[in-house]
């Protein structure tokens, strides 16, 4: 997609558009697991949530033993800071069942 010109719109669009101070960054996370079966695969997704949601960000995505998806904040216009990001690394990288973590930086979760 075309990214927009922010200097010739409105505050009033850029907002509708979730543009300049509207935009909304997260980063895109994937991990190799060890897990082997759904039902410790169960407990590891709700731990994530909770801890993701302790965060107040959210989370799209899944997947057993390569587990990705994006990471956003939960709310409106927010965006996810670098101390966030630093932190769900963290705690995924202190699980015995994750071998190995990635990161993408911070980008515009409406238009990447």
């Amino acid at each position: 997609m075309k990214p927009f010109k922010i200097d010739n719109k409105k505050r009033r669009i850029q907002k509708k558009l979730f543009l300049g101070e509207f935009a909304m960054l997260g980063f895109d996370v994937s991990c190799d697991t060890k897990i082997k079966d759904f039902d410790n695969y169960d407990m590891f997704v709700d731990e994530f949530i909770d801890y993701i949601d302790a965060l107040d960000l959210s989370f799209g995505g899944g997947g057993l033993e390569l587990f990705e998806g994006f990471i956003c904040h939960a709310e409106r216009y927010k965006s996810v800071t670098n101390e966030q990001q630093a932190q769900v690394v963290s705690w995924l990288e202190a699980r015995k069942d994750i071998s190995a973590v990635r990161v993408g930086e911070l980008v515009d979760a409406n238009y990447f």
